[in-house]
């Protein structure tokens, strides 16, 4: 009788040959290949998830949870900087705790989790080493940071979310971004994310940070090619060609220029809150020639008739009617050939578990990751509609709109 769970094993088997294959071969490599890599790590979710029997579940998140608050502590007492780094190096529990001025016994017990699930290696019955993971905790850098955004902004918001709905009540999903539950586990509700954020030196330094480890996973334009734009250039010579709509620091500009090669930079705009455009592209070569304007995207859009409207990585912090209001300022001032590009990720009918994941991220934000179909009735609200969509490999793509 055939095995539903042996038939697993047979494909998953199958397909972990085929990649060491491709490893070998040298026609593969995970470096640099992020889809392959991120198939590869869920071919190990799905082994889990088909040898666990339901009483096991429980048990895999406990070490989760205890992992990344042991990975929180040292970094916030500065623990991974004090355990050498050097080939071969090591130290001893009770070296590193003289150097914290802490309990031998305590740092061993927060360290045991980091060597049990393999953050730092064991080199002696008492002794500890760095892995090419712990290292990069050793210095401000994106995964640093991102491991200290989720751990104080993530799960202190899960925590509270029970008491959150108790208070808000089930009829509707969170859609104020005064009253997410991000201000509520803060207990500052009626202030936004970004004035919480920006209340503190640090955490603003951090969640600045952090972003740069999501800004690898959303190339610009993905397969999108925008070389249409440049030759509607030449139809004109002072038409905008191009609005990066709440642009940040012209990091997507910058890939766009890049994908896009002949795209006059003096006819693009750069668009974001005045503190952020008034520091945008100084001492950037890339973006010497960029207009800055300084505009609130809740607001009326002031560069009117441009070829192309681009937004990126914005509306999922937003509710459906907030994105509307968003979108319709946008729409407003398009003409018949503009189109609009939005750039986000894009959840299928059956979202991945880092998709899912992400998507309960911005609803404590009160933000949202979207289905096509999400995309096409905030879309259509605005009087737009989707004339293309180009995936970008790792689950996000470029939604074209045009007016409706």
């Amino acid at each position: 009788m055939a095995s539903p769970l042996a038939d697993t094993l047979d494909a998953l088997a199958q397909r972990l040959a085929e990649t060491a294959q491709a490893l070998r071969s040298g026609s593969l490599s995970l470096e640099t290949d992020t889809l392959q890599r991120m198939g590869l790590i869920q071919a190990g979710t799905d082994l889990v998830g088909a040898v666990s029997l339901p009483q096991d579940k429980l048990l895999l998140w406990l070490p989760q949870f205890t992992h990344i608050t042991s990975i929180r502590l040292f970094i916030k007492w500065k623990a991974f900087e004090k355990i050498p780094t050097g080939d071969g190096a090591d130290t001893s529990y009770a070296e590193l705790a003289a150097k914290l001025s802490a309990d031998v016994s305590l740092i061993t017990r927060i360290a045991r989790p980091l060597v049990a699930n393999g953050t730092l290696k064991q080199t002696g019955a008492d002794r500890i080493a760095h892995t090419a993971f712990s290292k990069m905790l050793t210095t401000p850098n994106p995964i640093w940071a991102m491991a200290q955004l989720v751990f104080d902004d993530q799960l202190s918001s899960y925590v509270a979310m029970p008491k959150y709905f108790d208070q808000f009540g089930l009829a509707t999903e969170p859609k104020d971004r005064l009253q997410t539950v991000l201000a509520f586990s803060e207990g500052r509700l009626g202030s936004t994310v970004w004035e919480i954020i920006n209340s503190s030196e640090q955490h603003l330094k951090v969640s600045m940070l952090a972003m740069a480890a999501v800004e690898e996973q959303m190339p610009a334009l993905g397969s999108y090619d925008l070389s249409w734009a440049v030759e509607e250039a030449r139809k004109s010579a002072d038409r905008v060609l191009v609005v990066d709509v709440g642009g940040g620091k012209g990091q997507a500009l910058k890939g766009i220029f890049q994908a896009t090669p002949g795209l006059p930079r003096h006819r693009c705009v750069l668009e974001d809150l005045p503190e952020v455009v008034e520091t945008a592209g100084r001492d950037d070569a890339e973006l010497a020639d960029v207009q800055m304007v300084a505009v609130d995207f809740f607001k009326e859009q002031p560069v009117k008739g441009a070829l192309v409207y681009y937004i990126r990585r914005c509306l999922h912090d937003y509710s459906d009617e907030e994105c509307v209001k968003i979108l319709q300022h946008i729409s407003s001032a398009m003409v018949a050939d503009s189109r609009l590009l939005i750039v986000e990720t894009l959840l299928g009918d059956r979202p991945s578990a880092l998709q899912a994941a992400m998507d309960m991220a911005m609803l404590t934000i009160s933000g949202k990751e979207r289905t096509l179909a999400n995309f096409e009735d905030i879309t259509g609200r605005a009087a737009l509609k989707i004339t293309k969509v180009s995936q970008i490999p790792g689950g996000s793509a470029v939604i074209e709109c045009a007016l409706a």
